[in-house]
């Protein structure tokens, strides 16, 4: 499981807790006090894969491409790939690559408080889910928050897309404001066999419904699994 931008793994907790017995899952931690590219992340995450045992890998948000660049490395008994609320590419249509050089440390400071506002009015499990990820948040450096946000612009794995042929599950929440929709046509376009399963909520699909999530990704990797 490689996480979103905080890069804790931590914020799989809701998900991790709705997985039954017999499927182990394993949330993969980046450099808290580093920045990496993405390629010395896919270095990291190839480190800790399983051996001798079937696997998923499910990439969230930042670290779609990530899931996809492991992927093209073809690793022994990889059995498919889940796809959360990102993309292969830039993913803000209106909004070049040059506007990477704002991603500075000091704007990720603020990250907590628009969290906050964001979630004000929100229910009090998504009040105390937003305190839990501010928690968790503030124990990664802002300046390798902004190195990964600027990593985003740059990032290009379509080549990679097409290098492998594993069954692909996109999971996306129809009221994502932050991924939208081209995203997953992107990939769409490439790999025509990728599945799409639409939860209704937000951007952190697997935090918010991590219920709803969980049925979907183990329904398709029940059915990979028996692809073969």
């Amino acid at each position: 499981m490689l996480p979103g931008l905080d890069g804790t793994g931590e914020l799989f907790g809701p998900l991790i807790n709705c997985i039954p017995e017999g499927i182990k899952p394993i949330a993969i931690s980046y450099p808290r006090d580093r920045q990496c590219s993405y390629t010395e992340l896919k270095e990291i995450i190839m480190k800790e894969l399983p051996s001798g045992t079937d696997f998923f890998i499910l990439g969230e948000s930042f670290s779609g491409p990530l899931a996809i660049m492991i992927a093209g490395q073809r690793p022994e008994r990889l059995k498919g790939i889940i796809l959360c609320a990102t993309f292969i590419k830039n993913p803000f249509r209106f909004i070049p690559s040059w506007v990477h050089i704002i991603s500075v440390g000091p704007i990720y400071r603020l990250w907590p408080l628009l969290i906050r506002i964001r979630t004000f009015h929100e229910t009090d499990q998504i009040k105390t889910l937003a305190r839990f990820a501010i928690s968790v948040i503030k124990t990664v450096n802002p300046d390798v928050i902004a190195g990964r946000v600027k990593s985003i612009f740059h990032v290009d794995v379509e080549k990679e897309l097409v290098s492998f042929d594993h069954p692909i599950l996109y999971i996306m929440g129809d009221q994502d404001r932050l991924i939208r929709r081209h995203n997953f046509e992107k990939i769409k376009k490439i790999r025509p066999d990728v599945l799409l399963r639409v939860i209704k909520t937000q951007h952190c699909i697997l935090q918010r419904e991590p219920m709803d999530a969980a049925n979907v990704l183990i329904e398709f990797m029940k059915t990979a699994v028996k692809m073969g």
